[in-house]
């Protein structure tokens, strides 16, 4: 074998490999398409929520997904405490027959890890609050009765919501419950 037929080979067995790591580099440090248009729904809730008048309504805001299930927020207030998630998608109607079960399992499970954490105060979620974020239709409701334990709030009409419901706690409870909600994540306690 001569030269000219060694420095081929030399030369393929040394940019074959080279070449791959970089293309598999490349590729690997290529962004993801998905966090490019995934936007940052949980911050618009809590931008809305930050709306709210404090006191009389408590907020625990933006809670990792292991400390409470799928709660991104925790409101509470004179009507009541709420788990609180976040949606793109339109305000839905409310069920004209009666709901399935497993519907309403699902709403619970969603408020199960808090439920587990008001456990330590004697209290309990009132319900699951989703707030939706899609635009607005002309003559939608600010909210809807989803069906028993979840109720949709068209995120912009938060506030019109909140005004609108009847009071279930007392200032001392509420203080209570952000305080039981707020340590159980392992925040420091907000009232010392």
């Amino acid at each position: 074998m001569g030269l000219g037929i060694i420095i081929p080979v030399v030369i393929l067995a040394v940019v074959v490999p080279v070449g791959l790591m970089w293309a598999k580099k490349s590729f690997k440090d290529a962004p993801n398409a998905r966090d490019e248009v995934a936007p940052p729904t949980g911050r618009l809730t809590g931008a809305a929520l930050r709306d709210l008048p404090a006191p009389p309504w408590r907020v625990v805001y933006e809670i990792a997904e292991d400390k409470l299930g799928s709660a991104e927020h925790v409101l509470i207030g004179p009507a009541g405490i709420f788990a609180v998630r976040t949606s793109l998608s339109p305000l839905p109607e409310p069920l004209d027959v009666p709901p399935e079960a497993t519907e309403i399992a699902r709403a619970a499970i969603v408020r199960g890890p808090l439920d587990d954490a008001l456990r330590r105060c004697a209290m309990e979620s009132d319900r699951l609050l989703e707030i939706h974020w899609a635009p607005p239709v002309d003559g939608s409701p600010a909210w809807v009765e989803v069906m028993p334990g979840v109720t949709a709030v068209d995120g912009r009409r938060l506030t019109e919501w909140a005004g609108g419901q009847p009071d279930r706690l007392t200032s001392a409870q509420i203080d209570l419950a952000w305080q039981t909600v707020t340590t159980s994540i392992g925040r420091p306690d907000p009232l010392f």
